[in-house]
């Protein structure tokens, strides 16, 4: 008998019951897949700053500012870049990155950003 099997706490009646729910636990958290966060609307905002700006906030005419934008009019105009029904070089390969579900987020986060 090992060292282990003579400490007075394995010999116990509730060591055998504990190191089953011990082991249970373990492969439990091991067999089942972690869930993810979803990530926020304005997490996934940060994707559009390099062209649109910080928040949706640019001062350019070459592009689109986002912030304050409907939400109906964000979410056509992805689905659209999707869809191929709006012409761009990029935005089509960028909104088919998105979920609608992420494009329903970010289109609630650029509206509420004014």
């Amino acid at each position: 008998m090992g060292p282990l099997m003579k400490s007075p706490f394995t010999r116990s009646p509730l060591f055998k019951p504990l190191l089953l729910a011990a082991a249970i636990a373990v492969l439990t958290a091991w067999l089942t897949p972690a869930q993810a966060a979803q990530p926020t609307g304005a997490a996934m905002a940060h994707t559009c700053a390099g062209c649109h700006g910080t928040q949706g906030k640019l001062g350019r005419v070459e592009f689109v500012p986002l912030a304050g934008m409907a939400e109906t009019e964000f979410k056509r105009a992805m689905l659209d870049f999707r869809a191929g029904k709006r012409a761009s070089t990029l935005m089509g390969h960028v909104a088919n990155g998105f979920s609608d579900s992420e494009i329903d987020a970010m289109a609630r986060y650029f509206a509420s950003v004014k």
